[in-house]
């Protein structure tokens, strides 16, 4: 057992390591590879999920890398519907994408908009989209939505 001044050292220790600021990591593009056909590749990828999640396109899963997992409005998802606001099979309308992309990571912040079948019920979602860049492309390996409750 140590001494309780030698454990409050240690523990001193451990915590102000804990805030010392770090640089950032730095991402760098390979040469030859042009970042904004990157976000657009990306982009693509999320729009193509968020519009076949809304219909219940099974051929969304096609866009997904392995292991991807969901946050829908902070519960931990596997079955559709796996976006939030959206509550059965519907048609999605995307508001605005931000991407960003970092070497083989992009991240994507998503407003869509989900309507009904028969046009009755519209929910408003944002979703933030972490992909990864693999030999077959860009691929999603997680997705947090919330649904924006009407104001």
């Amino acid at each position: 057992m140590l001494p309780h001044w030698r454990a409050a050292r240690i523990l001193s220790a451990i915590l102000l390591a804990g805030c010392v600021r770090h640089p950032a990591p730095t991402a760098t593009v390979p040469l030859g590879v042009d970042p904004a056909r990157e976000a657009a590749a990306a982009r693509a990828v999320a729009e193509a999920f968020i519009t076949a999640e809304a219909r219940g396109d099974e051929s969304a899963d096609t866009l997904l890398a392995q292991g991807a997992d969901f946050i829908n409005s902070g519960i931990a998802v596997s079955a559709r519907p796996r976006l939030a606001a959206v509550i059965g099979r519907g048609e999605a309308s995307i508001g605005s994408l931000r991407t960003e992309v970092a070497g083989p990571l992009a991240w994507i912040v998503a407003v869509y908009r989900w309507t009904g079948l028969g046009g009755q019920i519209v929910g408003l979602g944002r979703a933030t989209l972490v992909l990864e860049r693999e030999e077959a492309g860009w691929r999603i390996r997680h997705v947090h939505s919330s649904a924006v409750p009407p104001w």
